[in-house]
């Protein structure tokens, strides 16, 4: 269980604090819900019940400084792997995003950059599935990365490229 303070990634919420625990009654009877504050999104919370499976499989620890370093520093050894089958990319993408680990989280944006990248030298542009993805994917490692680093989220993306070159 954890404790109130407590500071950690849930799912697509990205990093969230536990503001509160605390007993409700949404209709199904009484519960212990974990009251979370997604930390980057001041104007929203998240009730999520202490014993759901769901949020067991969600909840993952922040990584460390060293962790992201690691992360960053085998990327540009890694080959980038482009699926040319629309729907077989959009589902092998959305499953990398809700595995939650963020070493394949951080190589899918490298596919989708060195793509769209691609694609602009030839004056085209992602499709916007692709786009969508990238931009979650993005919102949140970055928002992790920044946390951790005590950085803003705008200087993620300078943080890593000063990382690789």
């Amino acid at each position: 269980m954890l404790e109130k303070g407590h500071i950690f990634v849930y799912g697509a919420s990205g990093v969230c604090k536990v503001e509160d625990i605390c007993v409700r009654d949404y209709g199904a009877g009484k519960k212990e819900y974990y009251i979370l504050q997604p930390v980057f999104d001041l104007r929203s919370s998240l009730s999520i019940p202490v014993d759901s499976p769901a949020f067991a499989a969600h909840a993952r620890e922040l990584l460390t400084k060293a962790e992201i370093d690691e992360i960053i520093e085998t990327l540009p050894n890694t080959e980038a792997e482009w699926i040319r089958d629309d729907k077989e990319r959009i589902e092998t993408f959305r499953s990398l995003l809700e595995g939650g680990v963020r070493k394949d989280i951080a190589m899918l944006i490298r596919t989708l950059y060195l793509h769209k990248k691609e694609l602009a030298e030839r004056g085209k542009k992602l499709r916007s599935t692709d786009e969508t993805i990238m931009q979650r994917a993005e919102k949140l490692l970055y928002s992790e990365f920044a946390y951790v680093l005590g950085i803003d989220r705008k200087e993620v993306v300078n943080y890593i490229k000063s990382k690789v070159e």
